[in-house]
């Protein structure tokens, strides 16, 4: 496990609770990109309704080209940086709503709609994005997604 600042700080992945029809995976603790663990640490977790087919850090150009109309990818991404970098402080769990789903999403496909939120939760660092196999997610998927959200527990909860 990567650590940031000393062990009461352990970056911690976001666990999703197992449930019918989703495949879930958690990648590992690491430093952040260009700097020490010691100031920066992260580890991105994924649940989706579909096999994921791209790293798991990775812009999943792959699983969103398997993805069917109903389907739903979540990649959640937590960090622990010193000093904190986030401004913003949005309750977790996030909650995905139409008007906040874009298409066209960085080189994505633009049948694929795309929820991208960012938010400090005591100290951590959350940044979720949600893939839907279409452009305008139904109510249905945006019931499922949020009730995978809901479900998702910090780490060592």
């Amino acid at each position: 496990m990567a650590f940031a600042k000393d062990r009461s700080e352990a970056v911690s992945p976001m666990k999703f609770v197992p449930a019918s029809g989703w495949h879930v995976r958690t990648g590992r603790a690491h430093a952040c990109p260009g700097v020490p663990a010691s100031r920066c640490s992260q580890v991105t977790s994924l649940a989706s309704t579909i096999h994921w087919r791209d790293c798991v850090e990775c812009l999943p150009h792959r699983t969103v080209a398997a993805m069917p109309a109903n389907g739903i990818a979540i990649q959640i991404g937590v960090a622990v940086e010193h000093p904190v970098r986030a401004t913003r402080t949005f309750p977790w769990p996030a909650q995905v709503t139409r008007a906040r789903v874009d298409a066209g999403f960085e080189g994505l496909p633009g049948r694929i709609g795309v929820y991208q939120g960012s938010m400090l939760v005591g100290g951590r660092e959350l940044s979720a994005m949600v893939f839907f196999g279409r452009s305008r997610p139904t109510s249905r998927q945006l019931a499922r997604a949020n009730a995978e959200l809901r479900r998702t527990r910090f780490g060592g909860s």
